[in-house]
């Protein structure tokens, strides 16, 4: 195990144009504090993408392609080659299938990688005790590559949050406890509902934040003492099911305005509404802009980049319009990571 400079928090940020805005738009400061996974969603050039990051973001990342279309093994090693081509680091996401090759491919260009593990134990997958068992076998094979282990819970709500506490409790103490072949333990989840279609039109809900809970929780276990301090919080943010991928041509009135807002203990959706026979905006992002900036949820204008922003085309200042649906990603997701940030500085002692 290698001692890391001190990062409090790896956000789960979709390469898109939104989320590259909203890492450029941290204060440096900030950016020291975080390691965020890239995930590129789409095919890319290897120099495109560093070119994007040189611009926004010139601290190690996290990458992941795995969610590329007709994922191959080869455009990780050739983004991770171009990193390293720039005396950039970047450190590669890996899953277990096929470990071993890849491992090998990968660790030539890479001297720390990150293996993807779900949570729970997938019921027609491998064991925990055959992913452990395979990790550690390619660690002592490549003894000088570092090896960061995401353990990956994907969504939880109020219903299933304690199954998966409880099965996160149970691979760590069973084979993680008292390890050395590992450094960091990235402990990655998301409680943002995957559907907004409860939250009424001109309306808003709050949703708690039982991500953050939980891992709350794990870090105050007396009986996890001796790895908390490998623990390291992940999000997938406020983004990862936004209207950026829809093809708003194709549907009859457009996608409403929302807004999602992030506060101390829940996440914040607010609701535009559209005339359906005028088709004139009843309620617009400057509406909602203008209910958040006035609520007492907001964290004011000198929070973040993000609630500039939002005070900006609440009242159209400095020349800003109501924005659209890429202004508001890097909206929410700006103000999110600041959010996180200052939370977990707080309860890491950062």
């Amino acid at each position: 195990m290698t001692k890391l400079d001190p990062k409090c928090y790896v956000p789960i940020l979709k390469w898109k144009k939104g989320e590259q805005e909203a890492l450029r738009h941290l204060e440096p400061v900030k950016k020291q504090l975080i390691t965020p996974i890239i995930e590129v969603v789409d095919p890319v050039d290897p120099r495109k993408i560093v070119d994007d990051l040189d611009y926004c973001f010139q601290y190690p990342i996290f990458l992941d392609t795995f969610n590329v279309e007709q994922y191959d093994i080869s455009l990780l090693k050739q983004i991770t080659d171009e990193f390293t081509s720039r005396g950039r680091n970047s450190y590669p996401i890996l899953y277990f299938d096929n470990l071993s090759d890849n491992f090998s491919i990968i660790s030539s260009c890479a001297n720390r990688i990150a293996i993807r593990i779900p949570v729970p134990e997938c019921v027609d997958g491998p064991t925990y005790q055959e992913i452990i068992k395979e990790i550690k076998r390619v660690k002592l094979k490549n003894q000088s590559t570092y090896i960061d282990l995401i353990l990956d819970l994907g969504v939880i709500d109020t219903s299933t949050a304690s199954i998966y506490l409880h099965a996160t409790i149970s691979l760590l103490e069973d084979y993680l406890i008292n390890e050395d072949f590992y450094d960091r333990i990235i402990i990655a989840v998301t409680s943002f509902p995957e559907d907004l279609q409860s939250v009424p039109k001109s309306g808003s809900e709050e949703y708690s934040r039982i991500d953050f809970s939980l891992f709350v929780k794990l870090i105050s276990l007396n009986n996890l003492k001796n790895i908390r301090e490998r623990m390291i919080y992940s999000d997938y943010g406020v983004t990862k099911f936004s209207d950026s991928d829809i093809d708003f041509s194709k549907l009859r009135y457009g996608i409403l305005p929302k807004v999602r807002y992030t506060t101390d203990k829940t996440y914040w959706v607010l609701k535009g509404e559209k005339d359906i026979v005028t088709r004139v905006m009843i309620k617009s992002y400057v509406d909602l802009a203008k209910e958040i900036s006035l609520s007492p949820k907001y964290y004011g204008e000198t929070f973040s980049f993000g609630d500039l922003d939002i005070k900006e085309r609440a009242f159209g200042l400095n020349k800003k319009g109501p924005g659209g649906n890429k202004d508001w990603v890097t909206i929410s997701a700006n103000h999110h990571i600041v959010v996180l940030i200052q939370q977990l500085s707080t309860l890491l002692g950062i």
